[in-house]
C-alpha cells in the first residue's frame, strides 16, 4: 500500500537522482492550498514528501515543518498511515543531516504513533523498528536496540515473514551483542539466521561479514581471514543492489587485516570499499564512507604518518559535516555518535606523532564532548556505565598530555584540567542519579507523567526481583519493554522540567574545589598504563604524582585483598609478617610519595581496585614488629574518610530533618531461631548510648526500612548482606524479605548518616571508570550524605563492640569520620583476649563513605541512674522523716 511510497522515496534519495524537476515552490504551495481547502490531508502530506525527495538536502527544513503546519489531525486508517510515513522520513532524512538524536526521536515518535492508532499492514519492522534499533547501535544504546530487534524477531514469526527477514534482523541482534562484548551470543544469533538462508544470498554474505568480526574479537585472526576471502569470492557479479554488501565485506577484511599488521593489505581493501561508495552511492551512504575514512586514517597511524591520517581524519569529520572544507572544527555543531568519538580520538594520536599535544588535548576534549551527548539520550544506567568503561581510555590520554605538558610549563591550569578528567570518569551515573533524585523532590508529583514514571519503575523492580530469585526466568523481554517506555516517559519529563536537562558533570572543576571541606585530599585515576595520585590541599591541586606501573600494582592490590581480607583472617593470621610486608608495600606503592599531616583527616576518592580497600589499616614502617597491636598502621597517623566523587560528594549535601537514630536489626539467622548474639549486644549497646527507635525481626521490613529512612537523622540497619544472582547484585536481607540495590528508590527526606553495620555493604561489582556498585553505593543516590559500610565478611562480635564505640563517640560529639577513626584506635589499644584480633582484618572492614559531618543525636535515658538517685533521694526523706518524729523532745504532764 502506502509503504510503496516510503520505499520509492528512500530508493529515490539512495540513487540521488536529480534529473526531475518539480515546479516552483509557488506552484507547491498552490497545489497545497488546493488540497487543504479539500480537507485532504493525505495527499497533502504525499506532495510535501514527492517535493523533498526530489532534493532533501535544500527541502530538509520544509520536511521538518510539516506538522506545524497541519489544521487538523490524521482521522482515517489511510491518513494515520500516510503520517507514519511523515515520521520515518523525517527520521531518516535528518540521520542524513546528521542529527542523530533527532532521527531517534521520530522514529520513537513513529512507534509510538503505529501503537497507539493500531496501524495494522505497515511494515513497522522495515520502516521503523530496524532503523530505531540501527540508531540507538550507533549511539552506543544497545540495551534499547536489543529490545527492538527482539521485538521485530517476534513481530515478523508472528505474521510469517520471509525467513530472510527475520534472518537480518538476526544479524542486528548479533552486532548489538558483538559490541556488548558478549561474543557467545553474537555468534548464536549468526548461526540462527544462517540457518534461514541460502548459502549464496545475500544474507549470507551478510551474516558471513558479522561472523568474521566476531571471530577477530575473539583474536581468531586467520580463521576470520579464511572466512572474509571466500566471502569476497562468491560475490562475483556487483550490481547496485549488491554492491553495498561487497563493500561491508571489503570493510571487514581491512578490519582484519589490520588487526593482523597487513597494513598494505588492509589498506587495498578499505580503497576498494571507498570505491564502491564513490561508484554506486556517491552522496550517500556517509556513516559508511565516514567508517572506511576512519580506518583508512588509523593504518597511517601505525605507519607513523601523522599527516596522511589527519588528512583521513579530517575527510571523516567533513563527511559528518563537523568540518568546513578547511578543516576547521565547529564544537557547536559535534553531536553525539560513536564515530566522532573515534575520529577525534584517533586524531588526537595523529598530532601526537606531530609533537603538537595541545592540538592533541583539543581533539581528546572534543571526543569527551560527543560522548556526553550520547550519554544524555540513555535511559538505563547500566548502559551509562559500560559508556563510563570506554571512555576512560580517553580520559587516560587526555590526563597523559596534560601531565607531559605540566612538567615542561608547570602551568598550574592544567593540574585542574586532569582533576577535571578524573572526575568524568567516576561516579557519573550516580551523581546523575542523585540530582535526579534531588529534583524529584522539586516537582509537582500529581502529574500523569511522574504517575506513570513510579508505576513503570515498581513494575521494572518487581520483574528483575522475580528474576534474580529465580522464580521465572521469562521476564527479560517483558522488563526490556518497561524500561524503553520509561526512557521515552523520562524524555517528555526532561520536554515539560528543564532542570532534569542539566548538564550536572559541567560544574567548573575550581567551584567544585571551593565547596569542598578545608583538608587534605587525595583522588586517585586508576588508567590501564598509569596511576595519576591528584594532591588537594586548602581547596587547591598542589600537585600529581603519577605512577607508571598501574598493571603490576593492581594484580598486588587484587592479590592483597583475596588473599587477606576477602577469603577470611587465616592468611593473616598464619602469615603476619608476610601480611606486614605485603601492606607495606601497598602503602609505599599508592601513598609512599604523598606527605600526610600528622594528625589530621585526610580524604580518599578511590578508583578502580583501590575501592576495594581501607587505607587505616596499611602500614607505614617497612620494619617489622612482633607486637601486632604495635603496629605502625596508617590509621596511627590520620583519620581517613572516602567519597565516590568530588562532585557526588558537593551535590549531596542535604541536611536531614529527620527527628533522631532509627536501628533495625535482624538477630536470628535465617531458617533458624538461633539468636545471633552478637547482634542483639550491638543493639542493647546501642540503645544504653543513644535515644532513638529500635525495630526488630519480623518488625524489619522494607516497608519499616522506608518509614525509618524518612523520618531518621541516623539510619542503622545490621544484618545480613550479600552478592545474588548473576549480576551479582548487593542484597540486604530484612528478616522475611530480601531488599536488592535497585529497589532503592528517592525519597524526600533523607538520614544525614546511614550505617550497614553488615558484612560487604560497601562491596559490589566493579564498573570501570564508575566505580564499586554496592550499597553503600545506592543509598548514596537516594540522598544519603554518608554511610559507613563493611567490605568484607567480619566476625560479628568484634563489628558490634566497634559500633557500640562508634557511636559512643558520635554522641558525645565528634563528627561521623572522627567516630569511627576513634572506634578503631579504641579497638586497639584496649586489651584482647588473642593478639590476632589486632590484625586489621578484625577492626578495619568499617569506612565512612560521604561527607564527615558532627550530627546531633540524643543520649540515651540513664533509667537505672536515674531510678537509683529517685531511690537513694526517697531513702534519705523517709530517713529525715524518720528521725524526725523520734528525735522530736517530749511534753511532762503538770
Amino acid at each position: 500500500m502506502r509503504s510503496v511510497l516510503l520505499r520509492f522515496t528512500f530508493l529515490t534519495l539512495l540513487i540521488t537522482s536529480n534529473s526531475f524537476l518539480f515546479a516552483q515552490n509557488d506552484a507547491i504551495q498552490k497545489k497545497l492550498d488546493s488540497l487543504k481547502a479539500k480537507d485532504d490531508l493525505g495527499s497533502w502530506i504525499i506532495e510535501r514528501l514527492d517535493y523533498v525527495s526530489i532534493n532533501p538536502e535544500q527541502r530538509f527544513a520544509y520536511l521538518m515543518e510539516s506538522q506545524q503546519l497541519f489544521w487538523r489531525k490524521p482521522k482515517t486508517y489511510e491518513e494515520h498511515y500516510i503520517f507514519l510515513d511523515l515520521l520515518n522520513n523525517q527520521g531518516y532524512y535528518q540521520l542524513l543531516d546528521g542529527n542523530i538524536l533527532g532521527a531517534i526521536k521520530s522514529y520513537e515518535d513513529a512507534y509510538a504513533y503505529y501503537l497507539k492508532n493500531k496501524i495494522s499492514g505497515y511494515e513497522i519492522v522495515e520502516y521503523t523498528l530496524k532503523p530505531l534499533s540501527n540508531n540507538y547501535t550507533r549511539i552506543g544504546d544497545y540495551e534499547r536496540a536489543l529490545y527492538m530487534q527482539l521485538l521485530s524477531v517476534k513481530f515478523l514469526i508472528k505474521i510469517k515473514d520471509k525467513p530472510e527477514n527475520i534472518a537480518a534482523v538476526y544479524s542486528n541482534i548479533a552486532i548489538s551483542y558483538q559490541s556488548m562484548g558478549n561474543l557467545a551470543a553474537a555468534e548464536k544469533h549468526i548461526n540462527a539466521g544462517l540457518k534461514l538462508v541460502g548459502t549464496n544470498s545475500q544474507l549470507n554474505i551478510i551474516l558471513t561479514n558479522i561472523l568474521a568480526e566476531v571471530l577477530v574479537d575473539q583474536q581468531a585472526y586467520l580463521q576470520a581471514e579464511k572466512l572474509i576471502e571466500n566471502n569476497i569470492q562468491k560475490q562475483k557479479k556487483v550490481t547496485v543492489t549488491t554492491a553495498y554488501w561487497l563493500m561491508g565485506s571489503y570493510t571487514t577484511a581491512g578490519k582484519i587485516n589490520k588487526a593482523l599488521n597487513k597494513l598494505k593489505r588492509a589498506e587495498n581493501y578499505l580503497h576498494k570499499a571507498l570505491g564502491i561508495l564513490d561508484k554506486y552511492y556517491n552522496g550517500t551512504r556517509l556513516r559508511e564512507k565516514a567508517n572506511i575514512l576512519t580506518h583508512l586514517g588509523t593504518i597511517k597511524l601505525l605507519e607513523k604518518d601523522p599527516l596522511a591520517a589527519i588528512d583521513y581524519f579530517n575527510q571523516t569529520l567533513f563527511t559528518l559535516k563537523i568540518t568546513d572544507r578547511n578543516a576547521k572544527v565547529n564544537n557547536h555543531k559535534i553531536y553525539g555518535d560513536n564515530m566522532l568519538i573515534d575520529a577525534f580520538r584517533e586524531r588526537a594520536e595523529a598530532y601526537l606523532q606531530l609533537k603538537n599535544p595541545n592540538e592533541a588535548y583539543q581533539n581528546i576534549k572534543r571526543a569527551l564532548l560527543s560522548a556526553d551527548k550520547i550519554r544524555n539520550e540513555f535511559g538505563d544506567d547500566r548502559t551509562k556505565e559500560r559508556l563510563q568503561g570506554n571512555l576512560k581510555t580517553i580520559a587516560e590520554k587526555g590526563i597523559e598530555i596534560c601531565f607531559n605538558l605540566y612538567q615542561k610549563i608547570k602551568d598550574p591550569s592544567l593540574l585542574n584540567e586532569i582533576l577535571t578528567l578524573a572526575e568524568q570518569t567516576k561516579a557519573r551515573t550516580l551523581l546523575d542519579q542523585i540530582n535526579r533524585n534531588q529534583n524529584l523532590g522539586s516537582v509537582n508529583k500529581k502529574d500523569s507523567l511522574f504517575i506513570r514514571k513510579q508505576a513503570l519503575e515498581r513494575a521494572i523492580v518487581y520483574n528483575e526481583k522475580q528474576e534474580i530469585e529465580g522464580r521465572t526466568n521469562k521476564v527479560s523481554i517483558a522488563t526490556a519493554a518497561l524500561k524503553y517506555d520509561l526512557a521515552l516517559v523520562d524524555k517528555k519529563i526532561k520536554q515539560k522540567y528543564q532542570q532534569f536537562n542539566a548538564d550536572y558533570n559541567s560544574l567548573p572543576i575550581d567551584k567544585v574545589l571551593a565547596a569542598m571541606p578545608n583538608q587534605k585530599t587525595i583522588v586517585y585515576f586508576f588508567g590501564s598504563k598509569a596511576i595519576y595520585l591528584i594532591d588537594i590541599e586548602k581547596r587547591k591541586v598542589n600537585n600529581v604524582i603519577k605512577l607508571n606501573n598501574a598493571k603490576s600494582i593492581k594484580l598486588a592490590i587484587k592479590a592483597y585483598t583475596n588473599t587477606y581480607f576477602q577469603l577470611g583472617p587465616n592468611a593473616m593470621i598464619n602469615a603476619p609478617k608476610a601480611f606486614y610486608a605485603a601492606s607495606n608495600k601497598i602503602y609505599q606503592s599508592i601513598l609512599g610519595g604523598i606527605e600526610l599531616p600528622k594528625n589530621e583527616a585526610v580524604m580518599i576518592v578511590p578508583d578502580d581496585v583501590l575501592g576495594y580497600i581501607s587505607f587505616d589499616g596499611l602500614i607505614t614502617d617497612q620494619r617489622y614488629r612482633p607486637s601486632i597491636s604495635n603496629w605502625p598502621f596508617l590509621i596511627k597517623n590520620n583519620h581517613i574518610t572516602y567519597a565516590f566523587s568530588l562532585k557526588t560528594l558537593v551535590a549531596n549535601k542535604m541536611e536531614s530533618t529527620g527527628a533522631n537514630f532509627s536501628g533495625l536489626f535482624v538477630t536470628h539467622q535465617k531458617n533458624s531461631n538461633q539468636p545471633l548474639k552478637a547482634v542483639e549486644d550491638e543493639a542493647h549497646a546501642i540503645e544504653k548510648t543513644i535515644e532513638g527507635d529500635f525495630l526488630f525481626n519480623e518488625e524489619v521490613t522494607t516497608s519499616a526500612l522506608n518509614r525509618a529512612f524518612e523520618q531518621s537523622r541516623v539510619l542503622h540497619i545490621s544484618t545480613h548482606a550479600y552478592l545474588s544472582g548473576n549480576n551479582q547484585e548487593p542484597t540486604l536481607d530484612l528478616d522475611q524479605e530480601k531488599l536488592f540495590l535497585f529497589e532503592l528508590s528517592a525519597k524526600k527526606y533523607s538520614p544525614s548518616l546511614v550505617v550497614l553495620s553488615a558484612c560487604r555493604t560497601a562491596d559490589g561489582l566493579l564498573a570501570n571508570g564508575e566505580g564499586i556498585i554496592s550499597l553503600s553505593r545506592g543509598f548514596n543516590a537516594i540522598g544519603t550524605p554518608a554511610t559507613i559500610a563493611g567490605l568484607w565478611n567480619v566476625n560479628d562480635v568484634t563489628a558490634a563492640k566497634i559500633i557500640s564505640s562508634f557511636y559512643l563517640h558520635l554522641v558525645n560529639g565528634k563528627s561521623s569520620g572522627e567516630a569511627l577513626h576513634q572506634a578503631k584506635i579504641d579497638w586497639l589499644n584496649n586489651p584482647q583476649n588473642n593478639s590476632s584480633l589486632y590484625l586489621p582484618y578484625y577492626w578495619d572492614n568499617l569506612i565512612l563513605m560521604g561527607n564527615d559531618q558532627v550530627i546531633p543525636l540524643s543520649k540515651a535515658t540513664d533509667w537505672k541512674l536515674i531510678i537509683g538517685i529517685t531511690g537513694g533521694i526517697l531513702i534519705l526523706a523517709i530517713l529525715a522523716w524518720l528521725t524526725k518524729i523520734y528525735l522530736k523532745p517530749s511534753t511532762s504532764l503538770p
